[in-house]
């Protein structure tokens, strides 16, 4: 009862701050030149239609670029536009539906895996692992014959891990053995990955120690999930840059997940362009 008292509570907040983004000045903040980060972690089919609806909604007032390419555009101070990168944590199979709905608006994203769970099909390995790591239900798992699809179609993969980790909460030494057996079975299934993205996302989550041997072991950029954008700066050391991204749920309510697009682009500087733990 007091979890759903306090998620209505939530939805009426949200709708209250979601009127903003249908004022006259809230297309000025939309068109705001910025490279924003979106990321998902399942489309599940009862989901298609929403997430369709969203992407729609964003395509008015942006232009979907590569992971990569949204990068090499905030290293390269070449934000001349609103831009959007789209990505997906954990692996779920469903994310297949997902890249259809990418493909269909010319936008490619960049899914991040945890290599042992690819192809997982014992239920009670299922089980464990998405209840202890993910708290979520047993869901189905990319295969790695999925995995070549989305190359294939133009998207990009991209590490979360070997088993979805709790990186802040972990040694040191087995967080580097962790993030270079990652790196080294990506690269040896693929033939090479740049971008890691650690689990949970919160700047809790992780440390500037971690950071270094992101890029250490060879990735070549790092991602959260706390929200915000980026925007132009030059000379952006790119080992000192921890992108941020904003959680999109394709279940809300589509007004307030364009309240969290609108506020990021209003309120976005440069200092998230810079490492937190510095």
């Amino acid at each position: 009862m007091k979890k759903a008292i306090r998620n209505l509570a939530r939805d009426m907040a949200l709708t209250g701050l979601a009127f903003q983004t249908k004022l006259p000045a809230a297309k000025a903040v939309f068109k705001k030149p910025r490279v924003q980060f979106l990321y998902i972690h399942h489309v599940f089919d009862h989901e298609v239609k929403k997430f369709d609806e969203l992407m729609n909604e964003l395509s008015r007032h942006h232009t979907f670029i590569s992971y990569s390419d949204a990068v090499n555009r905030i290293l390269t101070n070449e934000i001349d536009k609103p831009y959007i990168a789209i990505s997906s944590d954990d692996g779920y199979k469903n994310n297949l539906n997902a890249a259809k709905i990418l493909d269909q608006y010319n936008a490619k994203g960049c899914f991040f895996i945890t290599p042992d769970t690819i192809g997982l099909s014992d239920p009670e390995k299922n089980k464990k692992f998405c209840r202890e790591k993910l708290n979520f239900p047993p869901t189905e798992f990319l295969e790695w014959n999925d995995v070549d699809d989305l190359l294939k179609n133009g998207h990009e993969i991209g590490s979360h891990s070997m088993a979805h980790i709790n990186i802040g909460a972990t040694d040191l030494n087995e967080v580097e053995e962790n993030i270079n057996q990652s790196f080294e079975m990506i690269k040896s299934k693929i033939g090479g990955v740049e971008h890691f993205a650690y689990p949970y996302g919160l700047f809790s989550d992780f440390n500037n120690d971690a950071l270094k041997m992101v890029f250490k072991v060879g990735f070549k950029t790092c991602a959260s999930a706390e929200r915000g954008c980026h925007i132009s700066e030059e000379n952006i050391d790119p080992a000192n840059l921890l992108l941020r991204r904003d959680l999109v749920i394709c279940e809300w309510d589509l007004n307030h997940i364009m309240y969290f697009v609108y506020n990021a682009s209003k309120n976005c500087s440069l200092r998230n362009n810079l490492n937190p733990y510095q």
